[in-house]
C-alpha cells in the first residue's frame, strides 16, 4: 500500500470544510450575482469568515494534488485513465442531478430543469456553479504530463523566475483600471495576450512543486514567516472587502481581493500550505485513522454533493441564529451530512464511480 502523506489528508479535511464555509457565507449576502447584507452584524460575520476561507480553499486543494502528482511519474495514458476515472465520471453523474433536483424543492421550474438537463454536459447548471472547479482541475490534469519533464529540468532559480512572473500576473486586476483598460495585447479578438501562458491556476502546480523540491524550511522558520504573513494578508482581505462593501453594486467588486488568483490568495495559500506541512506525526493515531483519513478519502464526493444539501441547512438555521452562528452551523451540518452520504456510497460496488 502506498504510504500516505499525513499533512495532505489533514489539509483536504480542513479545505473541504472551508469550501462549505464559503458557500454558507454566500447564502447570507449573495443572490443571483447581486449582493446585500441583512445587517451590519451579518456583514462583519461574513467578512470575518470569507476573508480567510475564500482566497485559500481552492488553491489548497490544487496544491495538494500537485504536491502528489507533479511531476507525473507514470505514462500519460495511465495517468489520464486513473485521474479521469476518479474525477470525470463522478462529475458526469452529478451534473444531471444539479440540473433536475432543485426543481423538486422549488428552486427552479421544471421547464428550467429541462433546459438545464439538455445543457448540463456543455457546462455546469446554475445550481451547481461550484463545479467550475472540477472543469478547471480537469484542464490542469491535461497539462500535468506536459509540464512534468519541464519541471524536472528546471533549476531552483528558473522555477523562481516563473513563479515571479506568475505573481506579477496576479496584480493585473489592479493594473487594468490604473492603466486604462486592456493591457499587454488584451483585446476582444485576442484572448491570449502576452502573459496568458504564464498565468492562471497552473501557477499553483508549480508553486507546490517548488515547495516539495526546493523549499526545505524547518518548523521554526515556517512558523516565524508564515503566521505573520497569513495574519497580514487576512487583514488586507478583510479591510478591502469592508471598503468595497459600501461602494460596490456587484459581488465581484467587493470580492476582488478574495479571488483565487490575487497576491492575497497566493500568499495566504502558500502560508497555510506550509503550516499544514509541519504536521508530520500521528499517522498511527485514532484521530487520523478513524476521522481524518476517511474524510480525506470522501472529500471529493463531499465537494460534488454539498450544494444539493447546504441550502437546506441554511434555511433551517437562518431563522434561529445570528449570521455569525448560522454560517458555521450550516457549514458543519453540511459537512457531516455529506461525509455520511459520501462514505456510505463509496462502500457500494460501484461507489467510486459516483463519489470518486
Amino acid at each position: 500500500m502506498k504510504q500516505r502523506i499525513i499533512f495532505l489528508d489533514w489539509l483536504r479535511v480542513i479545505a473541504c470544510l472551508m469550501v462549505m464555509f464559503v458557500h454558507a457565507c454566500e447564502c447570507i449576502y449573495s443572490n443571483d450575482y447581486s449582493f446585500s447584507f441583512p445587517s451590519e452584524g451579518a456583514k462583519y460575520a461574513v467578512l470575518f469568515y470569507q476573508s480567510f476561507v475564500r482566497p485559500t480553499a481552492v488553491p489548497l486543494f490544487l496544491m495538494a494534488s500537485a504536491f502528489l502528482l507533479v511531476p507525473v511519474k507514470t505514462d500519460t495514458v495511465q495517468f489520464f485513465r486513473k485521474r479521469f476515472t476518479r474525477v470525470l465520471i463522478p462529475l458526469l453523474v452529478f451534473l444531471p442531478l444539479y440540473a433536475v433536483l432543485p426543481a423538486l424543492w422549488g428552486a427552479q421550474t421544471w421547464a428550467d430543469a429541462g433546459r438545464e438537463l439538455l445543457h448540463c454536459y456543455v457546462n455546469f447548471p446554475v445550481s451547481g456553479s461550484h463545479l467550475w472547479f472540477v472543469y478547471m482541475l480537469l484542464g490542469l490534469y491535461l497539462i500535468m504530463p506536459i509540464i512534468s519533464p519541464w519541471l524536472d529540468r528546471l533549476s531552483r532559480k528558473e522555477e523562481l523566475l516563473f513563479l515571479g512572473i506568475w505573481l506579477f500576473t496576479s496584480i493585473f486586476y489592479r493594473l487594468r483600471p490604473v492603466l486604462g483598460g486592456d493591457i499587454f495585447g488584451e483585446c476582444w479578438w485576442n484572448p491570449n495576450p502576452t502573459f496568458y501562458y504564464v498565468s492562471g491556476f497552473a501557477g499553483y502546480l508549480v508553486l507546490a512543486h517548488f515547495i516539495r523540491v526546493h523549499l526545505k524550511w524547518d518548523r521554526k522558520k515556517i512558523f516565524a514567516i508564515c503566521i505573520p504573513l497569513l495574519a497580514l494578508l487576512y487583514a488586507v482581505a478583510f479591510i478591502s472587502a469592508d471598503y468595497y462593501s459600501t461602494r460596490a453594486t456587484a459581488p465581484a467588486v467587493m470580492e476582488q481581493d478574495w479571488q483565487n488568483l490575487t497576491p492575497v490568495a497566493i500568499g495566504m495559500s502558500f502560508a497555510l500550505f506550509m503550516l499544514f506541512s509541519t504536521i508530520v506525526k500521528g499517522g498511527d493515531g485514532f484521530v487520523y485513522n478513524r476521522i481524518v483519513l476517511p474524510v480525506s478519502k470522501a472529500s471529493y464526493g463531499m465537494y460534488l454533493m454539498h450544494m444539493l444539501i447546504l441550502p437546506h441547512w441554511f434555511r433551517f438555521f437562518d431563522p434561529l441564529m445570528c449570521a455569525a452562528l448560522t454560517v458555521p452551523a450550516t457549514a458543519i451540518a453540511t459537512y457531516l451530512s455529506c461525509f455520511a452520504i459520501s462514505h456510505l456510497v463509496g462502500k457500494l460496488p460501484f461507489g467510486k464511480y459516483i463519489v470518486g
